[in-house]
């Protein structure tokens, strides 16, 4: 075929392209930054005024938090909220005596909340599935710190 400027027009094809179809897998996220556990949280107790962070009002929840705990001989480490490794998860070491866990989380005071710390004392399950524990957090002034207690339950992935 010729177009009207005499030129020839391009070529039609004889079929249509091919389609490309992919199936794509959506496999779930997995556990941030090395978490093995995931637990959940209320608040059993806070100083009045408590704004700074989450869980600073009593029967507070908050489900689903990640963390990371690892058990060396009679050592501990169990960090807290690895979604928020390794900024503003609460990193926790201590001893382990059987099924008993206590830790502690030392701090100099910095950040927006002034974190100061915390303490963590729990139990684990006899079939090492799961854990109980309370921690204790601190933060703000360290001559008027605002203290705030959660209860958490815990299992392994």
């Amino acid at each position: 075929m010729v177009g009207c400027s005499g030129s020839p027009l391009p070529s039609q094809p004889t079929s249509p392209p091919a389609q490309i179809t992919t199936t794509a897998t959506s496999t779930p996220p997995g556990p941030p930054n090395g978490a093995n556990w995931i637990a959940d949280a209320t608040v059993i107790s806070a100083d009045a005024g408590s704004t700074c962070g989450w869980g600073t009002i009593p029967g507070e929840t908050r489900q689903g938090v990640w963390w990371r705990i690892t058990r060396n001989g009679a050592s501990i480490t169990l960090d807290e909220d690895m979604r928020n490794w390794p900024t503003d998860d609460v990193p926790f070491s201590g001893a382990l005596s059987g099924q008993q866990f206590s830790a502690t989380e030392v701090e100099s005071g910095g950040g927006v909340c002034r974190f100061l710390g915390g303490k963590l004392a729990g139990t684990f399950s006899s079939d090492d599935q799961s854990f109980d524990a309370t921690e204790t957090l601190m933060w703000g002034s360290p001559a008027n710190p605002v203290r705030v207690q959660r209860h958490w339950t815990g299992h392994a992935l």
